[in-house]
């Protein structure tokens, strides 16, 4: 027999069953409730699970439901009045511990768990809506929290417990079960949320495979009405304990990571109203719930918690969709709210994922133990061009949550990404070291210029984390690379962006430069820092890390960089119609002249031959001026090379010009003074005419000023070609014989009986000797117009030269001589100023400004300054004595937190070496031990300097092995070793080959004789480089005073010749005020650790002190610290001794007084 199909759907073999409400049957036999006797009859218990049982369920059902939704309120209000005495009717016991199966309802429940599970489903939907139909009355309060704890009593749990177990098919049964929990947690603002929680076993059952149930079909047809999935009753359900539940239920809650995993995986199925509600529910309710703490918010977003949120990204609806009543939820698009969802979670430290103080720009010494755990693998002295594997990090999470995102393919994933970089600055690195798949090989795709937009916006990121150099002292510079990787990041090798500017592509090649120049910009802002740093360091030995870090930063961003030479090529193939890349391309030939000159000048480009073309093309110059500023900013850019370049040719003609560099220059400004690119070029070119005539400043200011202003355009007159040749021609000669003009000059002088000491006095006035020797060869060669435009200027410029006092009787001497040799009637006339009157009254309105000079030595000039010695001290302070050994040692463990490099150049070995020293000896047995430990880390590392220093170390450890037993090494031997770490870290160091030579010498050292050669081997003997004696002086002086620390060093420098060379050395009349001030730091350091006795015994001090004074070798503030210093030495020397010695004679103090009266 064939199977019978449903009722209604022929042809259909498995339709679902038709919901209860639509039955007809049902329909037609609904009884309208008027009373609540009524009431009672019709849910009086039946023992029977027939059909007037259901319809006497569904007629209770209508009823609650024109009072949970009905729209009539007078209707609601009627039948509330009818529930309500209903319950009034029932035997209810009001105690909160006791239940009764005196409702009705409740008895039917029961009955039909075991007969008929279709009415045992809408029994326990009925009893959810009647729990959400008198949740917000006051008045049915008592009665429905006896009915939540009769619910929740031992034999209904196991009810609900069966319901909860059902197969997922049914889900009738599972979502209305779900819905009586939820209405019994929500009821009277959660009274019984606790004790549904505290049946946690059975009312959280399953509740996270519930959470992966959803229908089908994510949006429904237009104008119809879905049907809720079980994972929304769930959710809800979820919701409803997150948001009732106490302190303590919620963090038990949130600790189970299937539940909030159930709740994401998958959110991109759900409808538009489901991700809302999941999304403001974690962030009202957890989020920002200030009670839960910070770890297990954090705990709530595992990076596929947030990969899937992310997923949300591409979630797309029909726009036409209208989904019931989730048609009136916000307007906000998913993929935006989810942004905004998770930028609030990834950069909120208060969300508990974002670890906040994760930047790698700064480190200092009082977060050193700390900080060392984060820092980057390589160090100052990282020198590789790849990326380096970076240290421990404290956001893990996000971490690897970036790695889901695709910021090259989404606006929102990549202005996310970047937002994490900002807050995180730890990740950039990270990032791109574990992106392997990061590839950045010129290909003119779409996914291409995602990651050049992607790459140019993390460039672009601000520098976090820079402190105030001034106000944090101990600040110990970053690893290389790690800083390094937020300025160009490792995808962007030397080779690949070599690539991308080899492309005959435009594009390619404009993002790639466009790239470089925004690492270029954040590059110097980065280097300004460390300088900052460097100049606000309170000891040698930071300032020297500084420098390290400076000079390390440099190498690694040169050598990441492509050689220049690519984007000189890109500059010459760039043409007028590629103006945009040729401004870009110039831009960056500028910034790497500016910060990297070294490599800059190391190529073979002829600055002074583009230079003169941009400025002489004057036709395509004002084509793009008037059409887009971009030909000025060439312009500019070429400027700014030529002012760091020191090759260029100013006073050589090109072969396809008639006119020098110079001479190019100044017609430009010339005829465009109103151009700020003239005035830039301007101040270039001043800077170029002290230079090329040897003028003092002074006159190179007034001479450009006269030649400009005389050269202005005039209503009735301006500068021919001829003009500018003539004076260009003039000024090549005297860069030229500048020393014959100069003579010319001063016997010009000397014939018109005028001084001749001061040349100052005389601005251009070896330019008029110049044209006053070449006007006859200029009348034979010019035409007539253009004589006559030559006369007119130099009238101009007669009568601005006039304005300089004591020019005038020159002038006219000059004046008359050119006169003399001047055929032309109508140019005599010119010259004599007759037909510049309007001109003379312009002048007399407005007079020349003398400014002060504006020329400033090369960029490259100003970078190659030694910055070693720095301007001493308006008031020296005497330095405080040496800090006593504390009582923890903590270099004993501290290399263990690091790697071999980081140890060796933020300190960490350098304090376990210092442990040798200690008075205990206890602590120099296990700083022996550690020390040996640390060989062997060394021996099996990577390090490129451990055979040098694996020799210290062992030379070390022989020494102290010997020594130890008997007492501590000196302070001299130790400091010595540590210094040493750091100089053979770094084989450009000064003093790289004396201390290999020192290690070289034997397999233990004699500490004793250790200060005497370090003493003669610096003093004595050359420097390793010619200019670094001054930095092997400070090194040495460092060295003393650091070493100087108890009465036992005091005591090895005494059988030194420490002190005396040191006092010699201080009245070198060559020795720089800094250096006698370390000097003088030296002395006061020997008074603290009772020296002041041997200095003044051993040394005569107080007599050297007063001779300093009286033959003036140091004046001011450091006459005023020696007087100090011999105060000090008197107060605290042994008075008995001291007199002895003297014989009484001691008695007071020298000061500069005495010693002038002495004198």
């Amino acid at each position: 027999m064939p199977k019978r199909s449903a009722d209604g759907e022929e042809g259909s073999s498995h339709s679902k069953r038709r919901r209860l409400a639509d039955h007809p049957s049902l329909k037609s036999n609904v009884e309208e409730i008027s009373s609540a006797h009524q009431l009672q009859s019709i849910l009086a218990f039946k023992q029977d699970a027939g059909p007037e049982t259901k319809r006497c369920i569904h007629a209770f059902k209508i009823f609650l439901e024109s009072i949970a939704y009905g729209q009539d309120e007078g209707l609601k209000s009627t039948r509330r009045r009818i529930l309500y005495e209903y319950l009034q009717l029932q035997p209810f016991s009001h105690s909160e511990d006791e239940g009764t199966y005196a409702f009705d309802v409740v008895k039917t429940w029961n009955f039909a768990q075991s007969n008929n599970e279709s009415l045992f489903a809408t029994v326990t939907s009925v009893l959810a809506l009647f729990l959400k139909a008198i949740s917000h009355h006051i008045e049915f309060r008592q009665y429905g929290r006896s009915i939540c704890h009769l619910l929740l009593q031992k034999d209904h749990l196991m009810l609900l417990e069966r319901a909860l177990s059902a197969q997922k098919s049914k889900d009738q049964l599972i979502t209305a079960t779900l819905r009586l929990l939820t209405e019994i947690v929500a009821f009277d603002g959660g009274s019984s949320a606790k004790r549904v929680y505290r049946a946690k076993d059975t009312t959280l059952k399953r509740l996270d495979t519930f959470l992966g149930l959803r229908n089908d079909v994510k949006i429904a047809a237009p104008n119809t009405r879905r049907k809720p999935s079980i994972r929304h009753i769930a959710l809800r359900y979820l919701f409803a304990h997150l948001k009732l539940q106490d302190y303590g239920a919620k963090i038990e809650i949130l600790g189970n990571g299937k539940l909030l995993r159930s709740v994401f995986q998958g959110i991109k199925e759900d409808s538009p109203s489901i991700i809302h509600e999941i999304l403001d529910a974690v962030k009202d309710d957890i989020l920002k719930d200030e009670k839960i703490p910070r770890r297990i918010k954090g705990r709530c977003f595992t990076d596929l918690n947030l990969g899937s949120i992310a997923s949300l990204y591409g979630y797309h609806t029909d726009g036409n969709a209208v989904q019931g009543a989730e048609s009136s939820h916000k307007p906000e698009s998913i993929p935006d709210r989810a942004h905004a969802f998770l930028l609030s979670v990834c950069t909120t430290p208060d969300y508990g994922l974002l670890v906040a103080g994760s930047a790698p720009h700064t480190h200092t010494q009082g977060d050193e133990d700390e900080k060392s755990q984060f820092q980057d693998n390589d160090g100052l002295g990282s020198l590789h061009n790849g990326a380096s594997r970076p240290k421990a990090i404290k956001n893990h999470t996000l971490a690897s949550f970036l790695q889901m995102l695709r910021p090259y393919a989404d606006d929102m994933q990549r202005n996310l990404t970047l937002a994490v970089f900002q807050a995180a600055p730890e990740l950039v690195g990270d990032y791109f070291y574990r992106r392997k798949s990061f590839s950045f090989d010129p290909k003119l795709t779409a996914t291409w210029v995602g990651l050049a937009a992607f790459l140019l916006s993390t460039i672009n990121l601000p520098v976090q984390d820079l402190e105030d150099p001034s106000e944090s002292h101990s600040l110990l510079p970053p690893p290389a690379s790690g800083v390094l990787e937020g300025i160009l990041p490792s995808p962007l090798s030397s080779r690949i962006v070599s690539r991308c500017l080899s492309q005959n592509v435009s594009l390619i090649k404009f993002f790639a430069i466009k790239i470089l120049s925004a690492a270029f910009i954040k590059f110097a802002v980065v280097v300004d820092y460390f300088r900052s740093c460097e100049s606000q360091s309170r000891t040698e030995r930071l300032e020297e890390r500084w420098k390290l870090g400076i000079s390390s930063l440099v190498e690694n961003f040169s050598q990441r960089c492509p050689d220049m030479s690519h984007i000189i090529t890109v500059f010459r193939n760039s043409g007028p119609q590629d103006i945009v890349l040729r401004e870009a391309s110039a831009r960056l030939l500028s910034l790497y002249y500016r910060h990297l000159p070294q490599t800059a000048l190391q190529q073979k480009f002829d600055a002074s031959t583009v230079l003169s073309g941009a400025i002489n093309n004057s036709a395509l110059t004002a084509q793009l001026l008037e059409e887009s500023p971009l030909g000025s900013m060439v312009l500019e850019h070429l400027i700014d090379v030529a002012r760091c370049s020191p090759d260029i040719r100013w006073w050589q003609k090109p072969a396809d010009n008639r006119l020098s560099l110079f001479g190019s220059g100044l017609r430009r400004c010339a005829t465009q003074a109103d151009e700020s690119t003239s005035r830039s070029l301007e101040t270039l070119l001043q800077s170029a005419l002290v230079e090329g005539i040897t003028i003092s400043p002074e006159q190179g200011n007034q001479l450009m000023a006269f030649m400009l202003r005389s050269l202005k355009k005039a209503e009735e007159w301006q500068p021919t070609d001829t003009l500018f040749e003539f004076l260009d021609d003039c000024l090549i000669r005297l860069s030229k014989k500048g020393v014959m003009y100069q003579q010319n000059l001063l016997n010009e002088l000397a014939t018109i009986h005028l001084p001749t000491e001061s040349h100052a006095d005389y601005p251009g006035g070896q330019l008029l000797m110049v044209v006053m020797e070449q006007w006859p060869f200029i009348q034979q060669s010019a035409i007539e117009p253009d004589l006559e435009n030559i006369s007119r200027w130099l009238s101009r410029f007669f009568l601005l030269l006039e304005q300089v006092k004591g020019m005038v009787q020159l002038l006219g001497h000059v004046s008359g001589r050119i006169e003399s040799t001047t055929s032309n009637k109508k140019c005599k006339r010119l010259l004599k100023g007759s037909s510049e009157k309007q001109f003379a009254l312009s002048l007399k309105d407005q007079p020349l400004q003398r400014q002060s000079p504006k020329s400033a030595p090369p960029v490259m000039l100003q970078q190659s300054r030694s910055r070693e010695v720095h301007a001493p001290n308006e008031t020296w302070r005497s330095p405080s004595p040496p800090a006593p050994e504390g009582e923890d040692h903590p270099g004993l463990g501290k290399w263990k937190q690091v790697d071999v490099e980081e140890g060796i150049v933020d300190g960490a070995v350098g304090s376990l070496i210092l442990c040798l020293c200690s008075k205990h000896g206890d602590i120099r047995k296990q700083a022996l031990m550690q020390l040996r430990a640390w060989m062997r880390k060394l021996q099996g590392s990577q390090y490129s300097e451990k055979e040098a220093v694996y020799l210290l170390a062992g030379e070390l450890v022989e020494t102290a092995a010997t020594r130890i037993a008997d007492g501590a090494i000196p302070y001299f031997a130790g400091v010595a070793a540590a210094e040493f770490c750091l100089v053979l870290s770094n084989p450009l160091h000064s003093l790289y080959a004396k201390v290999n030579r020192f290690l070289n010498k034997a397999p233990t050292w004699q500490v004793e004789k250790m200060p005497s050669y370090w003493v003669d081997q610096i003093l004595m003997h050359l420097p390793t480089n010619d200019d670094a004696h001054y930095k092997e002086m400070g090194w040495l002086l460092n060295l003393l005073i650091e070493g100087l620390r108890t009465e036992a060093d005091m005591e090895l420098y005494r059988r030194c010749p420490v002190v005396e060379r040191l006092l010699s050395l201080f009245a070198s009349p060559s020795l720089q005020p800094p250096y006698q001030e370390r000097i003088l730091t030296f002395l006061f350091r020997c008074s603290h650790v009772n020296g002041s006795t041997t200095l003044i015994t051993r040394y005569s001090l107080l007599s050297w002190v007063r001779s300093a004074i009286a033959e003036g070798t140091v004046t001011g503030p450091q006459a005023s610290a020696l007087e100090r210093l011999a105060r000090k030495c008197v107060a605290s020397c042994d008075q008995g001794r001291v007199g002895d010695w003297s014989g009484g004679r001691i008695v007071d103090t020298p000061s500069a007084e005495q010693s002038n009266g002495h004198a």
